[in-house]
């Protein structure tokens, strides 16, 4: 039977009611998702291919079973579609592909002593949130000027607890340091509302408040509080000019707009909260060629939404084709009233417009980005005589001190540029033992693990590269051969190692290839440019990867124990693996810990059972 037939045969069983269906091909891959407000009479209109597009020809096609689920209304079943789709990613629908989560400023509110933190993922603190910002760095800055501004704590509660005096920051003035209570209580609330209130949009009257304090002080010649306020005040002028575009009257809105060009979409978002521009960011979702905006469009913002704080006024540059049932799943969704507008006048219009063009800009970008890297591919292929034009790359690269630590980490690149959710970081457990002795610190088991994890472990959410680049030399080139063999990918992936030069010196690599060849570039060649590129991204995500899985060591609860220093607790962590282990063991299994005695090993144990 066809997907057709298949199709018709199936078609009795689906119900009237609303709600949603998904089509699944013969690997019992879900190919499409849609909604309907009756999935029968829905689900019916693909039996007349005629008046499908090609593309959905082709996906009737492939169908092998249906599945449905009935909603209540069709409100549910838009909301339902557009979560199922955003996880599914089928390869028939609209999928927009958010690589990460937007951060958000959160001030919280959980004890008496509010804390100021960059946010990610669910908003389960309890507290107040700002944002979404466009990229961690935005946030950064502007909390460092909130902390000038506003001198609230960015500590931990643990970090809190355990200080007994004042820490830089508030020998910085970046701080009111009330761990050590140099501040009073209701001081400090007044100082975290300000804050508040100034991120709400409140920032004249904050000013104000600030300029006659200011002034007050120098009229009463204390000239030292005079100038501690003049520096708040040049904060947070400092946050209004990096918000370049502001508009008053728009409070808090998301300016939306799709621009397609060359069978390919971009959607340029800016975010404003109370009438300041924090930024913006695009995405580029995937569709069909024959794909309208204006169904992207809204297929963008059911998905967007799906996950992410709802602004009430979100204005668009193209009339989509079921606005008030997106509204109404908007309205649904958030518990209060959403608007979507096409402003046709007035500053609205112009930063719609702006956005808009924006969109274009990224699409140019993006076209001459893909030009280039084709370019280069065709060259790697050359130059290295490869079997084929690889389509995509991945980049290996280990990074540790001495063997502590260990991370390995893979990079994954194709003619769109670096695949960031593709990224994948490795933690040493050395799993995979080579035949060889395994040293501290033996690069060549690292890769040998790595290499494993990712091609064994990993190849059932991602599918195999065409090009490996490992960063070593001949070794780790050796090494990474054996995996293939061993795994029997030796002739679906190809091989090439960058060296550095014994004095480390950029333009003087050897690139090792198969059966020990080795190539070498003018030191002005384009191409090892590129590779060095390529190179130089899986090392920064080596680095930062490394840096985070020391930082989890040097931030832990045992930090608050008394006879605990970063020795002791290293100790600890590489017995045990972690601090909740710790907790759990007895007494005598922490006094078994080398450089722990039996006073120390007392201590830890009655922190964690004290209660």
């Amino acid at each position: 039977m066809n997907g057709l037939d298949i199709l018709k045969h199936k078609l009795t069983n689906v119900s009237n009611k609303p709600g949603v269906y998904q089509y699944l091909n013969s690997k019992n891959e879900i190919i499409y998702i849609g909604k309907a407000k009756n999935l029968k009479k829905r689900v019916s209109n693909y039996k007349n291919t005629s008046s499908l597009s090609n593309r959905i020809q082709r996906m009737v096609r492939q169908i092998n079973s249906i599945e449905t689920i009935t909603t209540k209304t069709e409100v549910e079943a838009f909301l339902l579609e557009s979560n199922l789709i955003k996880k599914n990613k089928p390869k028939f629908n609209i999928v927009l592909r958010d690589d990460k989560s937007l951060p958000y400023i959160l001030i919280t509110i959980k004890n008496k002593w509010p804390q100021i933190l960059k946010h990610r993922g669910k908003q389960k603190i309890k507290g107040v949130y700002f944002g979404p910002y466009p990229s961690a760095a935005s946030v950064d800055k502007t909390i460092n000027s909130l902390q000038k501004a506003f001198l609230i704590r960015s500590c931990s509660d643990s970090f809190f607890k355990a200080r007994t005096r004042a820490c830089l920051l508030h020998q910085i003035k970046k701080c009111s340091a009330p761990c050590v209570k140099k501040i009073e209580e209701k001081k400090y609330l007044e100082l975290s509302n300000k804050t508040i209130l100034f991120l709400k949009g409140k920032n004249k009257k904050i000013q104000s408040i600030l300029n006659s304090e200011m002034k007050n002080y120098s009229s009463k010649k204390l000239y030292e509080k005079a100038v501690i306020l003049r520096d708040r005040i040049k904060a947070l002028n400092q946050i209004q000019e990096k918000q370049s575009i502001n508009i008053n009257s728009l409070g808090d809105a998301d300016i939306i707009s799709i621009r397609k060009k060359n069978f390919k979409a971009c959607i340029q978002i800016f975010y404003f909260r109370a009438g300041h521009n924090l930024g913006g960011r695009y995405y580029f979702p995937h569709h069909g060629e024959d794909e309208k905006e204006e169904n992207i469009l809204q297929s963008f913002l059911g998905q967007y939404y799906s996950d992410k704080i709802i602004t009430k006024l979100i204005l668009i540059n193209k009339k989509i084709p079921e606005k008030i049932l997106l509204i109404n799943a908007l309205n649904k969704k958030s518990g209060y009233k959403i608007n979507i507008e096409i402003p046709v006048k007035g500053q609205k219009k112009n930063i719609v417009n702006d956005a808009e063009k924006n969109a274009e800009k990224e699409l140019d970008r993006k076209f001459s980005e893909q030009k280039n890297n084709i370019y280069f591919f065709q060259k790697i292929k050359n130059i290295f005589k490869l079997k084929k034009i690889p389509k995509t790359i991945e980049i290996y690269d280990i990074s540790h001190i001495s063997g502590e630590f260990a991370v390995g980490v893979m990079v994954s690149f194709n003619k769109d540029g670096f695949i960031k959710n593709n990224y994948r970081k490795f933690n040493i457990k050395n799993k995979f033992k080579r035949k060889e002795i395994i040293s501290k610190g033996d690069d060549y088991s690292m890769i040998y693990e790595v290499l494993n994890r990712r091609l064994k472990e990993s190849s059932k959410t991602i599918s195999f590269p065409d090009l490996i680049i490992i960063d070593g030399g001949k070794g780790h080139l050796s090494t990474a051969l054996n995996v293939l063999e061993n795994l029997n990918l030796e002739k679906k992936i190809e091989l090439i190692s960058i060296a550095k030069s014994e004095k480390r010196n950029e333009g003087n690599e050897t690139f090792y290839i198969q059966k020990n060849k080795k190539i070498k570039f003018k030191t002005n060649d384009k191409t090892l440019f590129f590779l060095q590129r390529l190179r130089d991204e899986a090392h920064r995500f080596a680095i930062t990867s490394h840096k985070t899985r020391r930082s989890k060591v040097s931030k832990s609860i045992l930090d608050e124990i008394e006879g605990i220093g970063p020795n002791k607790k290293r100790d600890l962590l590489k017995y045990f693996g972690s601090s909740e282990q710790i907790k759990l063991a007895q007494l005598n299994e922490i006094e078994k810990v080398k450089g722990i005695n039996k006073n120390i090993a007392k201590k830890i144990y009655n922190f964690f059972h004290e209660n």
